[in-house]
């Protein structure tokens, strides 16, 4: 049975203008990039892997698992640990800054103006029509995901499971659904019985 390579995760040693393009391309991704860590997968994606090839698809979504599992915003944790490994740990601080510095500096707009025109009918439409883009950009990435997943009955199980606590229990935290599945995965993993191939070698 072949065996699925490993990947491995090593900080690079990138020049000063690969460690500039770092913080530019997440700066980039943090300034145009309306709601939230998910929807700025999508962008994030065409950056790193379709435009400047530091990362395979296969490392992008694992990379993306671990971002969605460390505590702290997704897009935050993945500029962190994607400029780690492009150019170690200056890459991480300017790629992480890069990506934080637009949410910060918007916040402080808003919380000095947003009282002065959070009634202004102009502006609830604005935000009403970039609500529906989000949506349309995280379906985007959900399909995607979709369509990379293994799925199994168990995995099938897991997704309408989770999916049904989200609809119709009340005050559900998302930490108990990404920790059960992770236990679940882990149960499936200890139960299934060993080869005889690698029994005998």
């Amino acid at each position: 049975m072949e065996q699925k390579k490993l990947i491995t995760y090593t900080a690079g040693h990138a020049s000063v203008r690969k460690q500039l393009l770092l913080f530019w391309t997440f700066f980039i991704i943090g300034s145009f990039t309306i709601g939230g860590g998910y929807a700025m997968i999508l962008m994030m994606k065409r950056y790193l892997v379709e435009q400047y090839h530091w990362l395979k698809d296969e490392e992008f979504y694992d990379m993306l698992a671990i971002s969605q599992v460390t505590p702290g915003p997704i897009a935050v944790n993945m500029a962190t640990f994607v400029g780690y490994t492009q150019g170690g740990v200056l890459g991480s601080v300017l790629a992480t800054l890069g990506v934080s510095i637009p949410a910060v500096a918007v916040i402080i707009v808003i919380a000095v103006f947003f009282p002065g025109f959070k009634d202004n009918v102009w502006i609830q439409r604005f935000f009403a029509g970039v609500i529906v883009g989000v949506v349309a950009q995280i379906a985007t990435i959900v399909l995607d995901m979709g369509k990379r997943q293994k799925w199994t009955t168990i995995s099938v199980i897991v997704c309408a499971g989770s999916l049904g606590v989200l609809f119709f229990v009340q005050q559900v935290s998302p930490i108990w659904l990404i920790l059960g599945g992770g236990l679940v995965g882990l149960a499936v993993e200890a139960l299934k019985p060993k080869s005889a191939g690698g029994a005998s070698s």
